[in-house]
């Protein structure tokens, strides 16, 4: 109530008093809004909404893909053993993770999301090309469950970095909305797919997929690195990097 009567000093100072001086009150204010769904596709942030359902579906479509219909496709890969595929699945994932948190602090989100999804695709392209039962699949296969694990701790930072509070909550509930009707409608064509036109189509599409993800991401992502989150979420800042198209 202070801040939105402007009396930041004694909102300070009171947050001071009960809590200590290690806690600090932003001086950010939620402006009122109508925090309708079309407030998202408004000139000023379709391209945030764009950007953050797009760049989430591309990631979730072929992680659901792979890692659901993970027995039939390890087979084709060489990896007969559909327990040892989930145990060295499983492995990999853990070790993206981690891997992940390392490279969230260290690299700047927009090239580290860039750059993942060139990886992830480049990846599958070549599985595809490959024959099966490779050895040099098995290791591809590997790296892509390695990337695509570390890169998926983006999913829980970029969307709610690139709306301001008021409708921060909307934009990232419809960004995740987006991203599991997406998962729900590519895991259940992909029986279909496997089997009008086998795996080395299936993996060229979701290298497609990815494809798109980095074409949007170059488009419309802000970097939000090392920002504070009233800036992150700030429109048009220094930090944007959108292209109009």
């Amino acid at each position: 109530w202070l801040l939105r009567q402007g009396r930041f000093a004694e909102a300070h100072a009171i947050v001071h008093r009960y809590f200590g001086p290690h806690v600090l009150l932003g001086d950010e204010v939620a402006t009122a809004t109508h925090k309708h769904i079309k407030t998202l596709f408004s000139s000023r942030y379709w391209r945030r909404t764009a950007f953050n359902s797009v760049f989430f579906v591309c990631l979730v479509i072929p992680w659901f893909v792979i890692y659901t219909w993970l027995p039939t496709i390890a087979q084709t890969i060489g990896l007969e053993d559909a327990l040892t595929a989930s145990l060295m699945l499983n492995a990999l994932l853990i070790v993206g993770a981690l891997l992940g948190l390392v490279l969230t602090h260290l690299l700047a989100h927009r090239k580290f999301l860039l750059g993942s999804f060139l990886l992830l695709a480049a990846t599958l392209v070549v599985m595809a090309c490959l024959p099966s039962g490779s050895s040099l699949t098995l290791l591809l296969f590997v790296l892509f469950s390695t990337t695509i694990s570390a890169v998926s701790n983006l999913v829980g930072i970029l969307p709610a970095e690139s709306f301001p509070t008021d409708i921060r909550s909307l934009g990232v509930g419809f960004a995740t909305a987006m991203s599991r009707l997406g998962a729900a409608v590519s895991t259940g064509l992909l029986p279909w797919v496997l089997a009008q036109w086998g795996m080395q189509v299936t993996l060229l599409i979701l290298a497609a997929v990815l494809l798109v993800g980095f074409v949007v991401t170059w488009l419309w992502a802000p970097e939000t690195k090392a920002l504070p989150l009233v800036a992150a979420g700030n429109v048009g800042g220094a930090n944007e990097h959108s292209v109009s198209v």
